[in-house]
């Protein structure tokens, strides 16, 4: 382009024309963008969209998300199939008994299906955080922040010794100003008290809470908050009762986005520290990680029912049953009971 500019061509014409020729060999793989495989990682939602996916997570591992996208046409393919169910129910990880109506003694009513989940089969154990004194932990990443938007703090906790009564946990964010110092935390979740203060036989307990704007409550930020470092505390003022920590999870609720590298201790103590001021800490949190076991609860047991929605037979509807006795009634919906969690008709 620079070669077909006249001889009076200005100094800014030239150089325009010359940024033209560079914009001109600048690599555009389209083909990449379009191959689940060789997609940049940052651009696999919108893939992700592109091709209709239901299920999605941010904070799934990448090979899984890539996975879910090379798998998306199959799954189309077979919606409303019995295989199609059976599909996402397995994407939980989770086994079940499927029968059609007409597979029933007596037979049901026709075009309807039940699945049934046993919580003791798909007993899975998960990574936790154990700790047995008084200590706060941060996540290693300062985390930017716009105070203008809705934060979810989410904090899972039990204790599994009760010898002290020093044993109160609070989960929050500690604010950070724009030299990542004068921090001050606000606990969003959970502050203590008798609330906060679990005993083995209440067992996993979780506490949820939300922070915007400025102010000077658990629930608001401080003024000259630019980044936070979410955090916790167990056996606060000096107890030294065993505690575990399931997960911490910071929520951009604008975005719909999982703020915490390593919020379920799947990659041990990876990004979580002791230390609180600066812009760069070390991860050192003490303690050890080990392993409980987990039956699928409300929550999961919520979006198994989703995944059976978006893959059932137009104009039918199901019961979903867990074969276990819980402690009381599961509020997954405001029908559901403790035996049978749903029954529903899709129009």
């Amino acid at each position: 382009m620079a070669d077909l500019l006249p001889s009076s061509a200005t100094p800014q014409e030239r150089a325009i024309a010359s940024l033209d020729d560079r914009l001109d060999n600048l690599p555009v793989p389209f083909r990449d963008f379009w191959d689940p495989y060789q997609c940049p990682l940052p651009l696999l939602p919108y893939l992700a969209l592109h091709y209709s996916v239901d299920q999605w997570n941010d904070h799934w591992p990448e090979h899984i998300k890539r996975q879910t996208i090379e798998d998306a046409l199959y799954q189309h393919r077979i919606k409303g199939s019995r295989l199609a169910v059976e599909n996402a129910i397995a994407s939980f990880g989770t086994t079940a008994n499927i029968l059609e109506w007409w597979e029933k003694s007596p037979k049901g009513n026709p075009h309807t299906f039940s699945v049934t989940i046993s919580a003791q089969d798909n007993e899975r154990q998960l990574p936790v955080y154990e700790l047995s004194e008084d200590k706060s932990i941060h996540t290693s990443e300062a985390i930017p922040v716009n105070t203008s938007r809705v934060y979810r703090i989410r904090f899972k906790v039990r204790a599994l010794s009760a010898t002290s009564e020093n044993n109160e946990v609070v989960a929050g964010v500690a604010c950070l100003n724009s030299n990542f110092g004068s921090a001050l935390h606000r606990q969003a979740a959970i502050n203590g008290g008798a609330e906060g203060r679990p005993k083995p036989e209440n067992g996993w307990l979780v506490f949820e809470g939300e922070i915007t704007g400025y102010g000077s409550t658990s629930d608001t930020f401080t003024e000259t908050t630019q980044y936070i470092r979410p955090y916790f505390r167990v056996n606060r003022t000096g107890g030294n009762n065993k505690i575990q920590v399931a997960e911490l999870e910071c929520w951009d609720l604008f975005e719909n986005r999982q703020l915490i590298e390593n919020p379920h201790f799947e990659q041990g103590l990876k990004g979580w520290s002791t230390s609180l001021v600066g812009e760069d800490i070390s991860d050192n949190a003490p303690g050890t990680i080990t392993t409980a076991a987990f039956r699928p609860d409300a929550d999961l047991q919520t979006d198994i029912i989703k995944a059976i929605e978006q893959a059932k037979p137009l104009r039918s509807h199901f019961d979903f049953t867990v074969g276990t006795i819980h402690p009381g009634t599961l509020h997954l919906r405001s029908d559901m009971h403790q035996v049978i969690m749903s029954r529903e008709t899709w129009e």
